[in-house]
């Protein structure tokens, strides 16, 4: 299994936590990882050893829960996943059926759904990446990366899903759903539903 274990011309070693719609795609392609994969950081240390998890550069990007939880419902129609292009239900239900009540058929991947903090922090809750960029400011933060890195790249835009901007789609229950899920999420990074 390929690990998003990259040294770039000066051996500089990084890891890139792919937490998922959160431009992850472009940001792998821009650094020249080769396949997607989504490891939490606790994953990522176990496969590579204590010793070298602590010598490399470790970041990842996070993404308002509100919007981010948009663009995986369009994401999932886009790529039919679990036939929902197919048997479509309408965004309000689908957060209902997967946030709400967590629904096998539609929360069918835990991981995929689960507060992006679970992707970055250990047991106890501690931080375990030295940098967190964030998808509102991705240009500049992406930046920052690359200067980390000693690397001079453009960043593709890949994977986007096509929607109006996310406030367009919730209503007081859904916004109230995302807000109980993503409670971390919001009180770590405060995000704002509006």
């Amino acid at each position: 299994m390929i690990l998003h274990f990259f040294q770039n011309r000066k051996k500089r070693n990084f890891i890139f936590i792919h937490i998922n719609k959160t431009a992850g795609m472009s940001i792998e392609k821009a650094l020249g990882l080769n396949e997607k994969q989504h490891f939490t950081a606790i994953e990522f240390r176990q496969k590579i050893g204590a010793k070298k998890w602590e010598r490399v550069f470790k970041f990842s990007i996070v993404r308002n829960p509100w919007d981010k939880v948009v663009s995986q419902y369009f994401h999932r129609l886009k790529t039919n996943q679990i036939g929902l292009g197919d048997y479509r239900i309408d965004f309000k239900e689908w957060v209902k059926l997967t946030y709400g009540e967590q629904n096998p058929k539609y929360y069918d991947d835990p991981k995929y759904f689960m507060p992006q903090l679970n992707w970055l922090t250990d047991n106890n809750g501690k931080l375990m990446v030295d940098f967190i960029g964030r998808f509102e400011n991705l240009e500049n933060d992406f930046r920052f990366i690359c200067s980390k890195l000693s690397v001079s790249t453009d960043l593709p835009l890949i994977n986007k899903s096509e929607h109006k901007e996310f406030q367009f789609y919730y209503d007081d229950e859904t916004r109230e759903i995302v807000r109980r899920w993503f409670e971390k999420d919001i009180e770590t990074f405060k995000y704002q539903a509006l």
